[in-house]
């Protein structure tokens, strides 16, 4: 499993970008603030998702886990982060 998200890494990371942008675009309702706001949110998490599938450090915030550190850690951080990615698609800023 851990070999395919190395393998697909700039894939995974496509994906996440266009899906913060379809879900800006299909939730704009006139407000530039408003959808900027849910595109960089969404980014912001989806950044440490790419960040672990290519091995590098994950960052969420100020704080985050290098690529030096447990994976077991890394990978809970990740998966930490791509639940709050698919929280935002739901809220209502």
């Amino acid at each position: 499993m851990i070999a395919n998200l190395y393998k697909y890494q700039h894939g995974i990371g496509l994906v996440l970008l266009l899906a913060a942008l379809l879900n800006g675009f299909l939730r704009f309702d006139g407000s530039w603030k408003r959808f900027f706001l849910m595109v960089l949110v969404q980014l912001w998490f989806g950044q440490a998702v790419y960040s672990y599938a290519r091995g590098a450090r994950v960052a969420i915030a100020p704080g985050g886990m290098s690529k030096d550190a447990d994976p077991e850690w890394r990978a809970a951080l990740a998966g930490f982060a791509l639940f709050l990615y698919g929280v935002v698609f739901f809220l209502s800023f």
